[in-house]
């Protein structure tokens, strides 16, 4: 029409640009009018104009309505049918509940304008599976979740399911999420690869809290967990074989990245004994980074194994566990292991951690605890165990199962406050050169002998070119030796771990690189510098 217009009065220049200005207003306004971006509270909403977008209502909506924020959808399960196959963004009203299970199948985005997935208005909008998944993404790409409660009926109560499931998606994001009530995993991802999960809460579910798998390694990887929290999940009623009740999980995975998260409270009705569930671990996997997290104060069930903080399980290579805090967790702080069947365990290193009064109650467990359940020391190689602090006032600093044939563990620039025998177990692999040993009550032993210089001439322990160079002495530490941090961003001010200035271990830390051929982190575990002086000290903080 406006084109005609312009047409008719082509040849009259006093009206032509009354209808110039007349055209661009209208147009303007069709744009504003398609879009109806008459709600000035959207925020990220107004981002995806590029893509077909719903907006949801279960009060003012109808499924007959075209979907647009005036007139709203209603019902999930009239969105399910308009999404087949077609990529629209979705915008659930805050403060509202949506009952049944949201299926995301064959659809993305780009990356510049990803579909959303999303609450609109003040707050978050909650979106109910029942006893099914809440969420359930399938062959997907360029999604971004954000800004919403999933809810299950329990992992007691009639679910079945985890609450966000993504199979075979890619670059994709999943953030400010809260998935509790499932049996299964709050958030659990298969066979992903471009993942980002940043700012989740996985809390009151069965098996996980965050749960990462491949069908091969090389189809699960590329992934991001930040920022999240997996708390109470106490375990799977149904899974009476196998472990459940962990926080966050990854398996047979590539190129996986842990990063300020925590869990807490997991793991303590796990529904049987044997191998139990553990704070923040991985298995069958490569390339996987555990960094700045803290674990603590997880379980397992009465007589059973495991319920520690931190794990490297079967098959896991080329990873590493770093600037990480567990404490008072009730199997080991953090656990080396290989389970029968797994592939080859190796190359993998534990630096600059801390653990605190763990192994409370699972037996044979300590701070650092190494188990090979095949007992094939191959399988079981190549280990730096190096700037760590054990504390530990009731159980063994290091303790090695029976079934513990492993090769190349080195332990080296450590700081082991234990009291009684500080290692127990079957050594069959590990050397120890340049630690520190003391005392947090009573006195220490050494595999049955009295001191560490009766240890290091009898076995060659703590041994350097003929010459002691473990140290048996009080390190210096400012205290207090417990805590009770609970957010990753303030690991900074575990100030217990500091040395004072007249410690006796100012540049007395052995040349890492040279030991293994493994570079030093840049930052210790407070971030400071790595050196500041001559050499290194050993344990976590570096002394200026």
């Amino acid at each position: 029409y406006m084109n005609g217009l312009l047409n008719k009065f082509r040849d009259r220049s006093e009206t032509c640009p009354y209808v110039v200005l007349l055209f661009l207003i209208c147009s303007v306004s069709c744009f504003y009018c398609k879009t109806d971006r008459s709600d000035k509270k959207l925020g990220r909403a107004a981002k995806s104009v590029l893509n077909e977008t719903y907006y949801v209502d279960n009060k003012k909506g109808d499924d007959k309505n075209p979907g647009t924020i005036k007139r709203p959808l209603k019902s999930i399960s009239e969105v399910n049918r308009r999404l087949k196959n077609k990529p629209a963004s979705l915008f659930f009203s805050s403060g509202q509940v949506f009952e049944g299970a949201l299926l995301l199948n064959n659809i993305g985005g780009t990356e510049e304008t990803p579909i959303e997935i999303s609450s609109w208005g003040d707050g978050r909008a909650v979106i109910n599976g029942g006893n099914s998944e809440a969420i359930r993404v399938e062959d997907c790409h360029n999604l971004w979740i954000n800004n919403l409660d999933i809810i299950g009926n329990g992992r007691k109560n009639g679910n079945t399911s985890n609450g966000l499931a993504f199979v075979r998606t890619r670059n994709s994001s999943i953030e400010q999420l809260k998935a509790e009530g499932f049996q299964k995993s709050g958030v659990d991802l298969f066979d992903c690869t471009g993942i980002q999960v940043k700012k989740v809460l996985a809390a009151d579910n069965g098996f996980c809290g965050i749960n990462v798998m491949g069908s091969d390694k090389k189809l699960s990887g590329k992934i991001l967990i930040e920022d999240c929290k997996a708390e109470n999940n106490p375990g799977d009623p149904t899974i009476l074989d196998n472990h459940s009740g962990n926080g966050i999980l990854v398996g047979i995975s590539d190129s996986v990245i842990i990063d300020h998260c925590t869990a807490t409270n997991n793991g303590w009705d796990m529904p049987r004994q044997g191998n139990g569930p553990v704070g923040i671990w991985t298995w069958q996997s490569d390339h996987i980074t555990i960094q700045y997290c803290i674990s603590y104060r997880n379980k397992t069930s009465k007589g059973a194994k495991d319920g520690g903080g931190f794990d490297l399980d079967g098959g896991v290579t080329n990873s590493v566990i770093q600037y990480c805090l567990s404490y008072e967790n009730q199997g080991a702080g953090y656990g080396l292991f290989q389970y029968p069947g797994a592939s080859d365990w190796s190359n993998n290193i534990v630096r600059y951690c801390v653990s605190i009064n763990d192994a409370q109650t699972t037996d044979g467990a300590g701070s650092i605890f190494i188990w090979n359940g095949s007992n094939v020391s191959s399988q079981l190689t190549n280990c730096m165990i190096y700037n760590n602090v054990a504390y530990n006032a009731s159980a063994p600093v290091i303790s090695f199962e029976n079934a513990s044939a492993h090769k190349n563990f080195t332990f080296c620039n450590n700081i082991f406050l234990g009291t009684g025998e500080v290692i127990t177990g079957l050594n069959t692999g590990s050397s120890f050169i340049g630690n520190v040993w003391w005392r947090t009550e009573g006195s220490i032993k050494f595999m049955g002998f009295g001191n560490l210089a009766d240890w290091s001439k009898a076995t060659g322990q703590e041994m350097l070119k003929g010459k002691i160079a473990g140290i048996q002495a009080d390190p210096g530490f400012n205290g207090p030796f417990i805590t009770d941090i609970i957010d990753p961003y303030k690991l900074s001010t575990l100030y217990g771990y500091t040395l004072r200035p007249d410690s006796p271990l100012r540049n007395k830390g052995l040349d890492i690189k040279s030991i293994s051929g493994i570079d030093l982190p840049r930052n210790d575990f407070y971030g400071k510098h790595v050196p500041l002086g001559a050499a290194t000290e050993q344990g976590i903080f570096e002394m200026e």
